[in-house]
């Protein structure tokens, strides 16, 4: 299901966009991880993305415009033949900065609404 969210924020002007767990830490950054979770209302995903230290401008550029640019209200066909819109859950973190890889990232999350 995230598969076409991935393809999209690769659209974006960040080429580096990886799902959760599929690689090790990206050795170039700025990079973005998606990772999907479980919720109530459907299926969320979290997007997080790492900059260089110095670039926090850029990362809230990222996070509050070009992220909600890109896939809020973005619809599409999944895989299985479902038509789904993908939501803005307007929840995201500010700053982190102890990650392992010295970049410095934020959290937005998105949803699709699903009922199993």
């Amino acid at each position: 299901m995230l598969t076409k969210v991935i393809e999209r924020l690769r659209e974006g002007s960040i080429g580096n966009v990886f799902r959760f767990g599929d690689v090790d830490t990206p050795t170039s950054s700025p990079y973005v991880i998606v990772k999907p979770e479980a919720n109530p209302v459907g299926r969320t995903f979290r997007i997080i993305a790492h900059f260089d230290k110095g670039n926090g401008a850029a990362l809230d550029v990222y996070i509050f415009n070009e992220l909600p640019d890109l896939l809020s209200n973005y619809s599409y066909t999944d895989e299985y033949g479902n038509y789904v819109t993908v939501k803005d859950a307007k929840e995201y973190t500010d700053i982190i900065t102890d990650n392992d890889d010295s970049t410095i990232s934020m959290e937005r999350l998105f949803y699709i609404p699903l009922i199993l």
